[in-house]
């Protein structure tokens, strides 16, 4: 932070030296530098307020190219803050004078910023499609403003645009995530590794960062616990290094969203507790705080619901020894529906926190149950958590059989609720695995 400090007053007194002579141009360009040094230490309001002079300066006393950089660094800051309409604002004010200028580095730059916003808007929406869809076209047509400027003989044999050309493909990779096509992602990816190797980037590179953190998402996705591991520390390690706070305070985040998703609880604490550290370490990332507060709460929750799953666990051990011994008499029957109650508890307890082969378990268990009782509702609600825990296991194949076996059951027996359950289901994981009519026909059903 000392060299910060030593720049910011270096640039402070640049400025001050600027205005004072008159020198429009320099007293704008100083106070994006003091904007950019105050948004890379997380002072993003007071960054806001340097950018804002910028601003200022360039619309009264400049020419309007001038005004290209100011955009993108107030398009970036009201990104951080989370300000998306604001953002939006800049940033496609930024694409408006690029696209009169003429210059296609400014376009792609201001393409990949519009991208990122409308992907933030939908991570933090229910369900927003528009934002989704404007986050594609932005991305993509980033993607084709690189590659031709790649290609231009001006820069065809030289190094330039490679990062521009490596975020690209991290950027699609991380949409194509969030659509949870997640092969594809996977791909996407992996492409821009393998560029980051051919092209000799250096180890220590935020482009490499966000390539490994957003793998690590995608693997834990798919449950390759190793792999996402493995990409999530990488992302740390250069983050640490580079000195980029944010990216290794998202990192932690990662690696205790990963020990949480396999139950490894303390594990998750540690890594949530060092992320919320290096967040309030920075000045205006309160989002980002919040964020880690509630998943420290999330976690909490977990052990809470763990302890009662280890005490209904046995329960059901007892249940199923009573049930051994009341086998031929009247009150097995009783047993059993006891049995069926608590697995339900059960199986509803491994859903709440991810533990998706305890829930493949006890939804087996169900079944056998079910089958002693000859239920047949209860049968094919077993079959369908059978389903869930194989759809959420990343096994779709399976998933298939056991939905499909629900859907026949409930069909049989006129369950109209269970029959559009098993629809709804089934259309998700052909969904998931790139039917799309398939899921669409799934969908239509379950609607009738």
């Amino acid at each position: 932070m000392g060299r910060d400090d030593a720049n910011l007053s270096a640039a402070k007194r640049s400025f001050r030296s600027a205005k004072e002579e008159g020198n429009r141009q320099e007293e704008a360009r100083w106070a994006n530098v003091i904007g950019d040094i105050l948004k890379n230490r997380g002072e993003y309001v007071e960054a806001l307020k340097w950018l804002r002079i910028d601003y200022d300066v360039s619309v009264k006393y400049l020419p309007e190219k001038q005004l290209l950089t100011t955009c993108q660094s107030l398009g970036e800051v009201y990104l951080r803050l989370q300000e998306f309409e604001q953002a939006l604002i800049y940033q496609k004010k930024h694409l408006e004078l690029a696209k009169d200028a003429n210059d296609l580095v400014e376009q792609q730059r201001a393409s990949t910023q519009l991208g990122r916003t409308y992907h933030e808007m939908f991570l933090t929406s229910d369900n927003d499609h528009l934002s989704v869809r404007n986050a594609k076209k932005y991305f993509k047509s980033a993607m084709k403003l690189v590659e031709t400027l790649k290609e231009s003989p001006s820069f065809k044999d030289s190094k330039f645009f490679l990062k521009e050309y490596i975020d690209a493909h991290n950027n699609i990779g991380m949409l194509e995530m969030d659509l949870d096509n997640l092969e594809e992602a996977q791909k996407i990816l992996t492409i821009g590794l393998q560029i980051c190797g051919d092209e000799e980037v250096e180890e220590d590179n935020d482009a490499r960062s966000r390539l490994h953190h957003n793998l690590g998402n995608v693997y834990m996705e798919l449950r390759m616990w190793d792999k996402a591991r493995e990409h999530i520390e990488k992302d740390i390690i250069i983050c640490k290094r580079i000195g980029h706070c944010q990216g290794e305070a998202k990192g932690y985040i990662n690696l205790g969203e990963l020990h949480y998703r396999v139950q490894k609880y303390e594990e998750a604490l540690r890594c949530y507790q060092k992320a919320l550290e290096l967040a309030k370490s920075m000045e205006d990332e309160d989002a980002l705080a919040k964020q880690i507060d509630q998943n420290i709460e999330t976690v909490k929750e977990a052990i809470k619901v763990m302890n009662d799953l280890k005490k209904e666990e046995q329960k059901l051990k007892k249940l199923t020894r009573e049930t051994a011994t009341a086998k031929g008499t009247p009150r097995e029957r009783k047993c059993l529906l006891q049995q069926n109650a608590c697995l339900d508890s059960l199986i509803e307890k491994s859903r709440m926190i991810f533990a998706w082969v305890k829930l493949r378990e006890f939804a087996k268990r169900k079944k056998r149950v079910a089958t002693e009782l000859c239920d047949k509702e209860k049968l094919s609600d077993s079959f369908l958590a059978i389903g869930e825990s194989y759809q959420k296991l990343r096994k779709l194949d399976r998933s298939i059989k056991w939905y499909m076996r629900s859907w026949e059951i409930y069909k049989s027996i006129g369950n109209l609720e269970g029959q559009a359950l098993a629809k709804i289901n089934i259309g998700d994981v052909l969904d998931s695995d790139g039917n799309w009519t398939g899921a669409l026909d799934a969908f239509e059903e379950s609607y009738r």
